[in-house]
């Protein structure tokens, strides 16, 4: 019996390493609609994997990613790392992907939480993962994942001005890594720790310390 439960322990190991092994590998647990969006709107795996790191390594244990979509990153570093992550998305029908996703995976510590920004609190975080969750709404030279988002110079400030207001009002140590920015300015009291090359941009780690480590 126990030979038995350790044997499906190490096929299920194999089966998640060979997952994390290439973007195309990974991306198979979703259908073909939402494949198609992975290149231009999903965190490539290498670099969700080594974001996680950062935030892991800079202390964080309970880590929020704003504008999670197919939760990829959120599944990898549950995966790759010991931390909880919490994909915050406003779009329901990716909140269901994820969460299949996840479950399809294993991924026990990876959930996702139906929400706007502006209406959600970074209290309780202690890692922030941003892949410029807006951009969608200015740019033109990304697809549209469907037609509920309307591409919006106003509303795309509007987001951007809440995450700079939310990281404002952390209360506590708080690790922050962006990929491809968020589109706004790190508020003050915040301290740039260095970037990286990662994808087709870079990885920038940000911490804020709480009033007792200062």
């Amino acid at each position: 019996m126990k030979e038995s439960s350790f044997g499906d322990r190490f096929e299920c190991a194999v089966a998640i390493a060979e997952r994390l092994s290439s973007d195309a590998a990974f991306d198979r647990v979703y259908n073909e609609e939402i494949r198609a969006h992975s290149a231009q709107h999903w965190t490539p795996v290498a670099v969700a994997a080594r974001a996680a790191n950062l935030l892991t390594r800079s202390g964080a244990t309970r880590i929020v990613d704003v504008g999670s979509g197919a939760g990829k990153f959120c599944i990898v570093g549950a995966l790759t790392t010991g931390a909880e992550f919490i994909g915050l998305e406003r779009r329901e029908n990716l909140i269901r992907v994820a969460r299949e996703a996840a479950a399809t995976l294993g991924a026990a510590r990876a959930t996702f939480v139906h929400s706007n920004v502006d209406s959600f609190s970074f209290e309780g975080f202690d890692g922030v993962y941003l892949y410029n969750p807006f951009y969608e709404q200015v740019s033109k030279h990304i697809v549209l994942i469907d037609d509920d988002i309307e591409r919006s110079g106003a509303a795309y400030r509007y987001f951007v001005r809440a995450v700079e207001e939310g990281l404002r009002a952390h209360p506590s140590p708080v690790a922050v890594v962006t990929f491809n920015g968020f589109g706004g300015l790190m508020p003050r009291g915040y301290r740039f720790m260095g970037d990286e090359p990662a994808g087709n941009d870079r990885l920038e780690l940000w911490t804020k310390l709480g009033p007792q480590s200062r």
